[in-house]
This record gives structure tokens, C-alpha cells and sequence, in this order.
């Protein structure tokens, strides 16, 4: 049995299919009005958001890319939720079907029954072909008439229709009212320029590159704004709104300088000072309906000099190498030295402007850009060519972050004057007058910093021409030599009476400028030309003073030695004496009067030795005890006086050591006076050096310490009543020894002193007859005369 399709039986009307092909198409264009007209709504109200939140805020720009981006993802998913996935769903005829069946109750499900059935191709064995095609012919009947339009829900479709043309019509009404306000927003929110809303109010703030400004850590920044007077509105007030780092915030009002004129003023300036800036800054500055907003000042570090040198390059004459030295203060440097400043940044500078003060000039100022500087633009050079005089140098460092630092470097340079020669020189065994064959002995040390040139004697003769003497130099540039140089007068041609002035001069090797080199010179010497007989008559006097002098250095010597002899240590006798006892020392201690022996020795009892004291006196009734604080023989007391005594005794010794010293260096300089002057005998020389000269030196740089010694042990000794005398007798013994020593000399110089008086007689002696034969020939001429008359 061949089974044949229903297809072929029963098939659905043309005007059902059609109605259904009908009802596709108004479904897809319900759903492309619905999507487009939701989309159209949300961008109008993403541009009416946007246009709010831009017309009062002003966000930067990324927050306007932000807001473009939620509005285009917005409008995205809307175009793909709404039209992308509804318009390109399948829709068959049994859903059309089966969407007319459930609003339209008349079908009866004979629509859906023949969609399916014929769609299916259902075999004849399984269905009824006749009632398959009954059930096709009802449905073609039931169909027509019916209204398609009544299927959809007309309300959504009319508020997206109504939303898009509301916003449409308000959003052509601001484009046609605003032009300018619409370009403006399609510029800041479409392509995210800077541009500005318009306002009655325009601010400007000076000084920010990129909206950030630098300053130095711990300074001041200055904020100006300015208000443009040609605008509708000039604030009253301007206010800063601040923020720091740490997240504290401010706002603070700006000073208005001043009262700008409108129609004359270009603008309206405000200020405001942040002072000692530590840390980074952000701030708005608002004022009337303007702001300028997201404004930042960073902290940098001020450019300052962390290392500066100068390199040292000397003049010639001075033989030095070059040197660097780092710069400590203010810096001392040698005149006419090439000095070039090494200076290092703590960062990189974009300008250094030095300005040069030479002393006697100012010199330009010279600026310094980034070729001129090395080391990654930290480290710069200036050279000053010949520091000829004080020199003060200002550095003014700029870095790259456009800082100048607040204060600028400052470096003195002083030009250290070359010095002239020291000379610390006397002539030595010359007094105020010599003769004319004298020879004038130099001595000392010149010095130098860098160096001797020449040395010379200068003189000059009753104030005429001055004559100079070369002194031959040891070395070649010495910086010092001791100077020791020998002037003959002879060569001179001097006569008594004349005047001789003498000094030593050297000079240096200074080579700068057209002075010539530094001259020093010694102290200068005024000396009297005399006679022999004239000088040796002022030594003689000399002598006889000496001689005086020293003869009241014995008698101090004298007055130790009896001091001495007064030291008590003899133990205080209780028992009252007898009228035979020789009188003891009184209430103080003091020795008794004594007859004095030619010498000064004190009279002695039988069997007491010098220096033993003899018995003391009774100080107290029989029967009562001394008070030994109060009594004046006491042990401390007698103790305090012996002291007293040593101390007196080593102060004498002492003061006698250094007077004999002088006599004995007075004696020498007589002698190499005569020595010097030409007018000495070996004799003489004998007397005076080894006869006075050596025995004083001997007595008060040997005999004088070795008494002070003795004295030092006597001291120490002074509480003890069994050693105290011993030393005391030594330390006397050794003053007797001194006395004995300083009478020998005395007499020498007594001696001496006769020898002087014999060689005055005999001078006189010689003068009395060269005076007789000049009058004996003046006699003689007269007679001829006379005879030659007659």
C-alpha cells in the first residue's frame, strides 16, 4: 500500500500565508523603531548629563572620556539588546501562528493546527486528510478580517517614540539657541579639548607650565591671578582652594592688589603666598564663574654649591708648583696667582651668572649656559686671569626646574701682598761712637717667604749719598739665612766728627707690576766717627760704672750671706739665765748684735761653730706653761721665719745671678768694641776676658744655680732642728765661696782700672809734650822773624 503526503491533499491559502508573512514584518519594525528610539533617548540623556556635569564642574579630561565611554557602551548595548538580538532572531510560521492564536480567541487553533500539520509534512496513515483540509479551509476563513496592529502593545513603543523626539527637539532647540555652547561641548566632550565654557568671568594664572609650577624646598611661592577686565564680571573675591599631600585640605582668600580701572587696566591682580613649602601642593583658584582648576606646585631642592675649589697657579719668581685648595671661608691667595674657581652643583643648572668684583674695577658679569658647563651640567669653571687685588665673586645658580637659588654663593678672594724681607740684625761689639778703622760686625737672620735675592750694607755719610756694601749669600734664594757679615769703615775715609749712618737691606725676587722687588730693612745705626784716644776714654768710663754696679751686687751678696747667718735653729731654753750669759736672740729669732771683724764675720762663744745659735732667753714665770701659739719664740713661728728668710735669700740669689750675668756680657761687648775698633792689645783682651768676663760668667751661670739648689734642700729641711743646720751652713759656705770669687774679680777690674789710669798718664805725658815742642817751634819761628825784621 503506497502512502501518499498530505502536502499533496491539503496546503494553507495564499491570504493565510501572507497574513503571516504580514506579521513577520511588523514584528521586526516595532523592533527597529523601539531600539532606535531608545537609543536616540539615552544619548540624549547622556548628552544632557554631560552637558550638566560639564557646565558646572568642568572636569578634567579624563573624566569627560570616562562619561563619553559609559554614554557609548550605554548606546552600544542598547543598539544590541534591543534591535541586534530581536531583529535577527528566527521567526517561523508556527510562532506567527501560534502569536495570532493567543491574541485572537476566533481562531480556535485551526491556524496553528494547519501551520503545523502542513509544515511537518505529515503522512496520509497518520492524518485525516479531510479533516486536514477542513481545518486549512477554516483557518483561511477565520483569518481574514483580522487586524494585525492589534497584536502589538502600542504604550513602549510611544514613550521610546516620545523620549527620542522629546530629546531630539530640546537637543535641536540648544543647538539653535546655543550654537556656540554646543560647539563647545562637542569640542571638551567629543574631542576632549582644554576649551573653556564661556564665562562673565576669565582668570589667568602666571607662572605654571603645564599646570605645575616648581619651588625651592622650605621657600615662599608667590600666586598671582589676574582677572580680565574686559569680561562682564570681575570678582570681588578670589579664592584659593588647596590640598596637601597628606590629604589636608584649605581655602584661603587672595589679596586683591590694588583697584584696577576699567577701559585702562587690562586686569584685575590677586595674590596669594604660600610660605615655607615643604611639600607638594594642589589648588583650584575660583573666582565669580571661572576656575582654574587642578594647579600643582612641586618641591625641588634649591641649586647650591656642595664643592668648590680653586686651582692655584703661582707667579714664576715664587717656584711653587700649582696647587688646589678646597674652599674653606674666605680664601687668601698670593697677588698676581691665575686662580680658577672649580665649583660643583647639588643638581643640574640650565645658567650660572657670575658677577666679579676686582676691588678697583667691576668687571662685567658673566653668565654661563649649559655648553659651558661639564659633568652632566653640574659642574662649572671661572678663572680670574692675575688676582691683582681683593676680589669678591657672587654666584647665582638657575637649574633646569627654572629655580634661582636664594642665595647666591659668595666667595673673597684677598690678594695676600707679597712681604718684604724680615731682618732681625744688630751690630755686634759696636757702641754710638767707633774710629775710623773700625769694622762693623752684622749679625742675625733675614728671611723671606719665597726667597732672598741680595743682601747689602747701606751707610751713608752726613746724610749725602747713601754707599751700599754687598753681602754674599750663602745660597742662591735662600727663603732664610743667618746673617753674619763684616763692614770695613776704613775705605771710607772717615774723620772724627763725622756721622756714619749703617743699616742692612735685602731684597726679595717679587717681579710683578713696575715697583720693582720688596726691600727690608734692619734697624738703622746712627755711630759718631771719634779718635782712639776719645773712644778708649768713653770705654774706660764705661768700665768705671760697671765696676760701681757690680761693687753693690756684692754688697746684696753680703746682706744673703748674713741673712743666712741669722737662720735660728737652736731649741727654745725654759730655764731663766744669769747675769753672766752672753744676750741671745730676741722675741723674733733675730742673732744679737755683734761686733763685726773686718769681713763680716759675727763674734762666736767659745766652742760654738758659725751658724749655731746661742741660748734663748726665758719667755715665761717658773712654774707656768707657754702657750707656744702665742709665745714670739715658738717653733712655728720660728719655723714661718726661717722660711721667710730662705725665700728672701733664693729671690736675692736670683736677682745677683742675672745682674752679674749683664756685667759679665757688658765686660765682653767692651772688649769686642776694642776689637772692633782697632785699638786693642792682647793684654787688654786678657784682662778683660779672662780676668773679668769668664769668672763672672762662671760665678752666675754655675755657682749662683748651685746656690739656689742648696737653698731649695735648706728648705726643706726648715722644721727639722737636726738637719736644718747642717744644709744652713752649706748653703752659707757656698755664698762665702761666691763672695771670695766675685772679691777676685774686683779687684781684676780694680786692676784694671790702674792699668787705665797709667795709659791716661802716659797719654797725658805724650800730649804735654807734643804741646811743649809745638810751642817751642812756634817760639823759634817768632825769634826768626824778628831777626829777619831787624
Amino acid at each position: 500500500m503506497v502512502t501518499t503526503s498530505i502536502e499533496n491533499q491539503a496546503t494553507l491559502a495564499p491570504a493565510v500565508r501572507g497574513q503571516l508573512g504580514a506579521l513577520r514584518r511588523w514584528i521586526r519594525l516595532y523592533v527597529w523603531v523601539e531600539g532606535l528610539s531608545c537609543s536616540i533617548a539615552w544619548l540624549g540623556v547622556a548628552f544632557w548629563i554631560s552637558l550638566v556635569v560639564d557646565w558646572f564642574f568642568e572636569p578634567p579630561t579624563a573624566i569627560r572620556i570616562l562619561m563619553a565611554a559609559v554614554a557609548t557602551l550605554g548606546f552600544v548595548w542598547i543598539v544590541v539588546q534591543m534591535i541586534g538580538r530581536r531583529t535577527f532572531v528566527h521567526l517561523s510560521d508556527g510562532s506567527m501562528a501560534m502569536l495570532l492564536e493567543r491574541r485572537f480567541a476566533q481562531l480556535d487553533d485551526s491556524l496553528l493546527t494547519a501551520v503545523v500539520l502542513t509544515e511537518r509534512h505529515t503522512s496520509a496513515d497518520r492524518c485525516s486528510v479531510e479533516m486536514l483540509a477542513r481545518t486549512c479551509r477554516q483557518a483561511n476563513q477565520r483569518i481574514t478580517g483580522i487586524d494585525l496592529h492589534a497584536v502589538f502593545d502600542p504604550v513602549p513603543l510611544q514613550r521610546s517614540m516620545i523620549a527620542a523626539g522629546l530629546f531630539v527637539a530640546t537637543v535641536g532647540l540648544f543647538a539653535f539657541q546655543s550654537p556656540d555652547a554646543l560647539a563647545t561641548w562637542t569640542r571638551r566632550n567629543l574631542m576632549f579639548d582644554e576649551a573653556l565654557w564661556p564665562r562673565r568671568t576669565r582668570l589667568e594664572v602666571e607662572g605654571f607650565k603645564n599646570r605645575i609650577a616648581k619651588v625651592a624646598r622650605g621657600a615662599d611661592f608667590d600666586l598671582v591671578a589676574k582677572a580680565d577686565m574686559s569680561k562682564q564680571l570681575v570678582p570681588r573675591a578670589v579664592e584659593v582652594r588647596y590640598r596637601h599631600e597628606g590629604g589636608a585640605r584649605g581655602r584661603a582668600t587672595m589679596n586683591r592688589m590694588g583697584a584696577a580701572r576699567p577701559g585702562i587696566d587690562p586686569f584685575q591682580e590677586y595674590s596669594y603666598t604660600f610660605q615655607g613649602i615643604l611639600a607638594p601642593i594642589r589648588f583650584d583658584v575660583v573666582g565669580g564663574d571661572d576656575r582654574v582648576s587642578d594647579l600643582r606646585i612641586e618641591v625641588v631642592e634649591s641649586p647650591v654649591v656642595v664643592e668648590m675649589a680653586l686651582h692655584c697657579e703661582f707667579p714664576k719668581y715664587m717656584d711653587r708648583p700649582p696647587r688646589t685648595f678646597p674652599v674653606t671661608g674666605v680664601m687668601q691667595v698670593p697677588r698676581g696667582t691665575r686662580v680658577t674657581i672649580e665649583s660643583t652643583a647639588n643638581k643640574r643648572l640650565a645658567r650660572v651668572q657670575i658677577d666679579c668684583d676686582l676691588g678697583s674695577q667691576l668687571a662685567p658679569p658673566r653668565v654661563l649656559v649649559p655648553a659651558d658647563l661639564t659633568a652632566e651640567g653640574r659642574c662649572f669653571l671661572h678663572t680670574v686671569e692675575s688676582l691683582n687685588d681683593d676680589s669678591t665673586l657672587v654666584m647665582t645658580l638657575s637649574d633646569t626646574d627654572g629655580i634661582t637659588g636664594r642665595d647666591p654663593v659668595r666667595l673673597v678672594l684677598v690678594a695676600v701682598a707679597d712681604e718684604s724681607p724680615k731682618l732681625t740684625a744688630r751690630l755686634d761689639g759696636i757702641g754710638p761712637s767707633i774710629t775710623a778703622q773700625a769694622r762693623l760686625p752684622a749679625v742675625g737672620t733675614v728671611t723671606d717667604d719665597y726667597g732672598i735675592d741680595r743682601v747689602w750694607f747701606e751707610c751713608a755719610i752726613d746724610q749725602v749719598s747713601p754707599i751700599t756694601r754687598p753681602i754674599v749669600l750663602p745660597t742662591r734664594h735662600p727663603t732664610e739665612c743667618p746673617l753674619d757679615a763684616l763692614m770695613e769703615v776704613t775705605p771710607l775715609r772717615l774723620t772724627p766728627g763725622q756721622r756714619l749712618l749703617v743699616s742692612v737691606k735685602a731684597a726679595d725676587r717679587y717681579e710683578l707690576g713696575q715697583e720693582g722687588p720688596n726691600v727690608g730693612t734692619s734697624e738703622r745705626w746712627l755711630l759718631d766717627i771719634v779718635s782712639s784716644e776719645d773712644l778708649r776714654v768713653e770705654l774706660e768710663k764705661r768700665e768705671l760704672v760697671l765696676r760701681q754696679r757690680f761693687e753693690r751686687i756684692i754688697e746684696e751678696v753680703t746682706e744673703t750671706r748674713d741673712l743666712l747667718l741669722r737662720l735660728d735653729f737652736a731649741k727654745p731654753n725654759r730655764d731663766q739665765t744669769t747675769e753672766g750669759d752672753v744676750p741671745t736672740a730676741g722675741p723674733t729669732g733675730d742673732a744679737a748684735a755683734t761686733k763685726g771683724e773686718p769681713g763680716g764675720e759675727p763674734v762666736r762663744e767659745p766652742g760654738n761653730e758659725p751658724g749655731d745659735a746661742l741660748p734663748a732667753e726665758p719667755d715665761n714665770e717658773v712654774g707656768e706653761e707657754p702657750d707656744e701659739e702665742s709665745q714670739p719664740d715658738s717653733p712655728q713661728r720660728k719655723s714661718l721665719m726661717r722660711t721667710l728668710r730662705i725665700q728672701r735669700a733664693m729671690q736675692n740669689g736670683r736677682k745677683n745671678a742675672h745682674e752679674t750675668a749683664g756685667v759679665a756680657d757688658a765686660f765682653d761687648d767692651i772688649r769686642r768694641q776694642f776689637i772692633n775698633n782697632q785699638i786693642d792689645t792682647e793684654e787688654l783682651k786678657r784682662r778683660l776676658k779672662q780676668g773679668i768676663a769668664d769668672p763672672l760668667h762662671h760665678v752666675a751661670d754655675e755657682m749662683f744655680p748651685a746656690l739656689e739648689q742648696r737653698l731649695l734642700r735648706l728648705q726643706e729641711e726648715v722644721a727639722d732642728e737636726e738637719l736644718g743646720p747642717s744644709e744652713r751652713d752649706v748653703a752659707r759656705e757656698q755664698v762665702e765661696e761666691i763672695l771670695l770669687r766675685m772679691q777676685q774679680v774686683l779687684d781684676r777690674m780694680i786692676e784694671l782700672e790702674d792699668f787705665n789710669e797709667a795709659l791716661e798718664l802716659l797719654r797725658a805725658i805724650i800730649e804735654s809734650q807734643e804741646e811743649l815742642g809745638e810751642r817751642f817751634k812756634e817760639r823759634r819761628k817768632q825769634t826768626l822773624r824778628e831777626s829777619l825784621e831787624d
